[in-house]
């Protein structure tokens, strides 16, 4: 086979459309298991070749610009970055492969993912519905629902990734994620009711530890890339405590699985896929600490990846919400942090626990920390309004 044509790019650029990249294989096998459909499947195998494309690209830029021994050092990191980016990428395949390997999913998996605080639902947009005939730039729905399409299916033909002007039509079947409000709002609009997300086993331990495998593996990818967008050893750090946090629930899963192993002695072979799943999910977390790794022990960049690193318009940090703060004992979704001040919440650490991507309903309590993400005057005035000394996320210039 040929090599596919090397096109020079940005390197933030090409950073962003990898991580967005992984990120989206990983949602839709995800989706895959939900439905068990070998069309989503099969969708997430497509986008592992664009993955295949993305690293021979900054494997090429990487290798153009080292010209010494110095600067092929100073390369390191950036691999380090893609090799991680393709074992995420390589896990999402894996997990796909559950369904095409037909071993039978356990419906413990189903109810873990529809007990994750992030949701994923298929849905079918009506004739006449709000989504009709619009496009997603003017629907604006991450921003105002927060909720994100993934792939849509069009004449019997799945396509993912999505622009961001692409027209939705009548009879289009998506892929949507997002949190619980925001689905039901996605539904409304769509013009079809959300079927109750139907509990189907009473392994609610089980289940509990693996939906919060599924939500701490996302969230530690996403600040592990925000930690090396922003130059951020405060985030960074937070991915190691997500990581130690993920083990905890990793090792309870194993042996859950195997004790109802031993004490059914019956469907052996679907809870089988429940540790492959674990097995792969901790693939994900493990890749993101590799990311993270780079910041904490302050791997230098060859320039021309730290320039690119240095151009971000946004940064992180970490508030504690004062007791005096407006925000106490107010819904996110009331709040509406967004719109009017110019920030998402990422994580709430609360007792010593992480509540991952919180929900519209979560209401913000005295002494909370949170990790919120956005623009140098939106993160100033959260800061202000939070009443509370934030620690900056060490952003670039």
């Amino acid at each position: 086979m040929q090599p596919p044509e090397y096109k020079p790019r940005s390197v933030r650029e090409l950073l962003t459309e990898m991580k967005d990249t992984s990120d989206l294989m990983v949602d839709l096998a995800y989706a895959a298991l939900l439905y068990e459909s070998s069309e989503l499947a099969d969708l997430v195998h497509q986008l592992e070749s664009k993955m295949d494309e993305l690293m021979y690209t900054i494997r090429i830029m990487a290798a153009v610009a080292a010209r010494n021994v110095r600067e092929a050092h100073k390369i390191t990191g950036i691999l380090q970055v893609a090799s991680s980016a393709e074992a995420i990428s390589n896990a999402a395949g894996d997990i796909a492969d559950l369904i095409k390997m037909k071993i039978g999913i356990h419906p413990v998996i189903k109810d873990a993912l529809k007990a994750a605080d992030e949701k994923i639902c298929k849905l079918k947009i009506s004739p006449g519905s709000s989504l009709d005939s619009k496009s997603l730039r003017d629907l604006r729905l991450p921003s105002s629902i927060g909720v994100w399409v993934m792939a849509i299916k069009r004449k019997n033909e799945w396509m993912a990734p999505i622009a961001k002007d692409a027209q939705l039509l009548a009879e289009d079947e998506l892929v949507v994620k997002g949190p619980p409000y925001g689905m039901r709002i996605i539904h409304e609009m769509a013009g079809t009711p959300m079927g109750p997300l139907t509990i189907e086993t009473k392994l609610k331990k089980l289940r509990k530890e693996l939906s919060k495998m599924r939500d701490l593996s996302d969230i530690a990818v996403d600040l592990a890339y925000s930690s090396l967008m922003l130059g951020s050893t405060e985030v960074a750090e937070e991915v190691r405590e997500i990581e130690e946090a993920f083990n905890r629930f990793n090792y309870q899963a194993w042996l859950d699985t195997l004790k109802i192993a031993a004490r059914e002695r019956r469907n052996i072979a679907e809870l089988n896929s429940v540790l492959q799943l674990a097995r792969y999910m901790e693939s994900i977390t493990d890749a993101a600490d590799s990311i993270v790794d780079i910041v904490i022990r302050k791997i230098e960049l060859h320039p021309v990846f730290a320039k690119a690193l240095s151009e971000s318009l946004e940064k992180i940090c970490r508030v504690k919400i004062s007791p005096n703060s407006r925000f106490v004992n107010k819904t996110l979704e009331k709040l509406n942090l967004w719109g009017t001040v110019g920030v998402y919440v990422l994580v709430i650490k609360r007792d010593g626990k992480h509540i991952i991507t919180p929900g519209g309903n979560v209401k913000l309590r005295a002494n909370d920390i949170v990790l919120v993400r956005g623009s140098f005057e939106g993160i100033e005035k959260f800061q202000k309004e939070a009443c509370a000394i934030c620690e900056l996320s060490g952003a670039m210039k």
